[in-house]
């Protein structure tokens, strides 16, 4: 190889170390794969890079065709190269920038935002959007629903408890001395010694 050839040479691995590009196919797998267009090229299929993948904790966000990316070459071969996100593009800008506001976005409309300043954690669902919590847990501190609550296991209150609304039960309601059911027939059924004699006849209103 000439000298002339071998500049060219080195000068081709140079600009192939660092190059950007975009995202033309993926292949979802262990470990995830894409292509990336980068002007006229087409790189092979290469290893996208999460962005934590350790001991402790494993991040998966998986990459889409048109993501600006960022490709890294060892050597400046791009068969060896490691696909980096994270580019701000106008097809896909990143939420607006704030000093006091960290925000996730998802390209369906749900938003996770924490203010610090208001020390405030937001999370907005996209329309129709649900979420899981499994496991025990505690919240510690007041909590307000402003929807309807329907709790499908049992319940337990160790407080006391106010209700400024009408309470309707489907089954029994009992305390510490009867329930409802017992009640109302002890007070359906019961009469008093009559001032004459004999007793008094059930009550006329039935509970």
């Amino acid at each position: 190889m000439s000298l002339a050839d071998e500049i060219a040479d080195l000068r081709r691995r140079v600009a192939n170390m660092i190059r950007r590009g975009v995202v033309s196919e993926v292949r979802m797998g262990s470990p995830v794969t894409v292509r990336v267009a980068i002007g006229n090229i087409t790189t092979p299929f290469l290893p996208w890079i999460q962005t934590q993948s350790g001991r402790h904790m494993q991040v998966s966000n998986p990459p889409a065709p048109g993501d600006a990316v960022t490709v890294l070459s060892e050597s400046g071969d791009l068969r060896n190269g490691q696909v980096w996100p994270g580019q701000n593009i106008d097809a896909s800008p990143v939420p607006a920038p704030s000093e006091k506001h960290h925000t996730i976005r998802f390209d369906d409309g749900t938003v996770v935002r924490y203010d610090r300043e208001a020390k405030s954690l937001t999370i907005t669902l996209s329309e129709g959007g649900t979420y899981r919590i499994t496991g025990k847990g505690t919240l510690d501190g007041p909590v307000e629903i402003t929807d309807t609550l329907t709790v499908q296991g049992k319940t337990q209150i160790n407080a006391d408890t106010k209700v400024k609304g009408n309470i309707g039960a489907s089954e029994e309601i009992t305390d510490k001395t009867g329930s409802m059911s017992g009640i109302r027939k002890i007070y359906n059924s019961h009469n008093h010694p009559g001032d004459s004699g004999g007793t008094t006849d059930n009550p006329n209103q039935k509970m």
